[in-house]
């Protein structure tokens, strides 16, 4: 029976529909009037009594809400649709109270078994001399969700302008900052982002950083054109310098007005500094008077500078992908490389000088220095190789180093280089146990030649009799000009006397022949050769060349044109 005496619902009617009997209506005209606004209303309204609870009337909206029928309902108490727990409604009661609201935030469970959040105004109602209390339920699963969806978001905006680094801010119409991130906040001096609220650039930033602000803000708030990428200065909380890359846009109401503008600026202070030391460091690589090179790891060229066009004659896109062989001159072996890449490989870095060769076929000799560059892992990922440009050094050197050791007329080896190359040959005759020869030679009827036909004939009989003595060596042997018309030969590896003496005679018959200087023909000279021979004759270099020349003596006694073999030991 309800509360109004609307009767019993039809055992086979359906949630939402009442069936009211002509019996036990409402007395008083209060009573039917707000019955029949209890009916009509369309949000759910339940009848409890306050003593236990139980719900003792429900509207229709109610009925169709919950999903229960009327006898249903009206079996229930309040505990049974309300989900959250005695404390937990104890709570909600209490907030309200501090809060001074007259509803309460609450769960309730349809027949169906959902849950769904619901807002109820309760208050008291007196019917049939009776007091009972009303409770107004709308449902509130949409909003709150939407609201704590909107507080979610409101939580990770406030914790992104609290902890990122980038300075974001929003602006009004009037250039106040409506909110701003932490980072923009401390180099303004305010603990707390807050702070900058309703401020104004002039307000928080020295005056030129502000004016460059101001000025790129007006096509945003005029012509309502986004800022992008754009370079400011702004000073951090020491006062140095530093720079962001900007962008700033409008913000637009419904009609396209502009109403605000948002910004985000990068600290970018070590780009730019990177960027000027990168520009120092390409200036210093195209300027420098080094030719340079860098390669890949593969030893494949990726860039060079203008020196090292102007030394190898080659243009830049003629050489990038190239490996550095190009430019081999044949000067170096195999064995050369291969030391240069193993220390390469093992110390990252290799120095020495190198022939190579230019466009144009021409040598140039480099003193070069190859160093890797390691990625944090340590490994290789380029190589720079240093040219600086030494031929003009090196040919001086081999100017004074030929004078020095080799003979300016004839091109042989002088006596000093002789005594070089004799101390080695000796060392390796010990060490293999052969034989080496040393012979002292003198040029017979060499005065008259140079009475008769004067020096310069002279010279060049020196120079053909050089150019004999060398044709009739073998490879290793050393022939030198001492002065005058006389040579030392030292014959080394030499297995018995046999070879000597073949070495000696084939000398002896080439320079027997005649010679043909300018326009004199059938000039003829010999020679006489003082021989000995080593370890057989166990001294010093120096000595054994005394005794050559004292046997080359006896030669000459002996009637010349021939060798004199030292026995005496």
């Amino acid at each position: 029976m309800s509360l109004y005496s609307p009767g019993n619902l039809d055992s086979n009617s359906s949630p939402g529909k009442r069936k009211m009997p002509s019996a036990d209506l409402p007395n008083s005209k209060t009573e039917i009037q707000s019955h029949l606004l209890f009916e009509a209303a369309k949000i759910p309204m339940l009848i409890i009594s306050p003593e236990d609870g139980s719900i003792v009337d429900a509207n229709t909206a109610a009925i169709s809400y919950y999903g229960y029928t009327y006898d249903q309902i009206r079996h229930l108490r309040v505990t049974d649709l309300n989900q959250l727990s005695e404390e937990a409604t104890l709570a909600e009661m209490n907030r309200a109270a501090e809060q001074k609201r007259n509803h309460f935030f609450f769960v309730h469970k349809l027949a169906s078994g959902e849950l769904r959040d619901v807002e109820v105004h309760s208050g008291p109602l007196i019917a049939n001399e009776k007091q009972y209390l009303y409770s107004v339920i709308h449902d509130v699963t949409d909003r709150r969700a939407a609201e704590e969806k909107l507080s979610e978001l409101n939580r990770d905006f406030i914790t992104l302008l609290d902890n990122t680094s980038d300075f974001i801010y929003f602006k009004d119409i009037d250039s106040r900052f409506r909110f701003c991130s932490q980072t923009l906040a401390n180099i303004t001096g305010h603990k707390n982002w807050q702070e900058m609220k309703g401020k104004h650039d002039l307000e928080v930033f020295p005056a030129d950083t502000a004016a460059i602000y101001y000025e790129e803000e007006r096509p945003v708030f005029e012509q309502g054109k986004a800022l992008l990428n754009k370079v400011d200065p702004y000073y951090d909380e020491s006062g140095k310098k530093c720079w962001v890359s900007t962008n700033k846009w409008p913000v637009l109401d419904d009609n396209n007005n502009v109403t605000g503008l948002f910004g985000i600026s990068r600290d970018v202070t070590h780009i730019q500094e990177t960027q000027k030391q990168l520009q120092i460091a390409a200036s210093v690589f195209e300027n420098v008077n080094e030719g340079l090179m860098i390669t890949d790891a593969e030893g494949k060229i990726v860039q060079v500078n203008k020196a090292f066009c102007q030394l190898s004659g080659y243009q830049e896109d003629e050489v990038i992908g190239k490996t550095p062989s190009f430019l081999t001159s044949g000067h170096h072996d195999d064995v050369f490389f291969k030391d240069m890449w193993s220390s390469l490989l093992q110390q990252q870095c290799w120095k020495g000088n190198i022939w190579n060769r230019r466009k144009d076929g021409g040598l140039f000799a480099s003193r070069t220095s190859i160093n890797a560059v390691t990625d944090k892992q340590g490994k290789t990922i380029n190589y720079v190789g240093a040219f600086t440009d030494i031929t003009a050094q090196l040919k001086h050197f081999e100017e004074v180093e030929k004078m020095a050791y080799y003979d300016t007329l004839t091109g042989l080896p002088n006596r000093v280089l002789l005594n070089d190359r004799l101390g080695q040959s000796l060392r390796q005759a010990d060490r293999n146990k052969q034989l080496v020869g040393v012979c002292f030679l003198d040029l017979d009827k060499f005065k008259p030649v140079n009475d008769t036909y004067g020096h310069k004939v002279g010279d060049l009989l020196l120079i053909e009799v050089a150019k004999r003595i060398q044709a009739a060596l073998r490879e290793g042997d050393t022939v030198a000009r001492l002065g005058g018309d006389e040579f030392a030969l030292v014959l080394s590896d030499l297995t018995d006397l046999s070879q000597l003496e073949e070495i000696v005679n084939r000398i002896l018959i080439c320079l027997k022949r005649p010679y043909e200087l300018q326009r004199h023909r059938d000039i003829e000279i010999s020679a006489s050769i003082g021989v000995c021979v080593y370890p057989n004759h166990k001294a010093s270099g120096e000595q054994l060349l005394k005794a050559a020349d004292a046997a080359m003596y006896q030669a000459k006694k002996s009637g010349s044109n021939q060798y004199y073999l030292c026995t005496r030991y």
